[in-house]
């Protein structure tokens, strides 16, 4: 019984003294660093939130220039063939990625541009056209136009997935412009 209180009162004292360490050094950093008022938080997140806010508007900026070249209709042919797209509600459902595998995607996303008349800013072999035909024409048919509106038609000139991205960063640049003059 002795040893039990005797181990009992040991742990006390080595938490006591954890809890004294810890309660010296915060001392001591709060007395070395210097405090910033309320005010000077608010300004120092103010800055942050401004730099940010501006980075993102460049970014979006970016991304909208770029967006009907014919890189980024490339990748993101390739980015849906490999992930798939949930973004529409055609009759025939969603299209799950990974049908193809990652050395064919680029292929057919070539083939698909061509189809719609972009050409493509990468050169492929042309047994694209027979993976297509495989794999894709029996939801968007072999001219990739969709099959009777089941399915997507691949061979617009903007892609629905494009427009549909492009109406979300106009949206977002716009409420972040607003944001910025103090506009809500």
């Amino acid at each position: 019984m002795e040893n039990g209180r005797t181990l009992q009162s040991v742990v006390i004292a080595v938490l006591l003294g954890v809890l004294a360490v810890g309660v010296i050094r915060s001392c001591w950093q709060y007395r070395t660093v210097p405090q910033r008022t309320s005010g000077e938080k608010l300004q120092n997140n103010d800055s942050r939130s401004q730099k940010s806010s501006a980075a993102r508007r460049e970014s979006i900026r970016r991304e909208l220039s770029a967006l009907h070249s014919p890189e980024y209709l490339y990748r993101y042919i390739v980015k849906v063939i490999e992930k798939g797209s949930h973004q529409f509600d055609f009759p025939g459902g969603t299209m799950e990625g990974g049908y193809l595998s990652a050395d064919l995607a680029p292929r057919v996303a070539c083939y698909v541009m061509e189809l719609g008349g972009h050409p493509c800013p990468h050169s492929y072999p042309k047994d694209a056209a027979m993976y297509f035909s495989s794999v894709c024409a029996g939801c968007h048919g072999s001219d990739g136009k969709g099959l009777h509106g089941s399915y997507p038609d691949l061979t617009r000139p903007t892609l629905l997935g494009i427009e549909k991205r492009e109406e979300v960063l106009q949206s977002e640049l716009s409420r972040l412009e607003h944001s910025a003059q103090g506009v809500p």
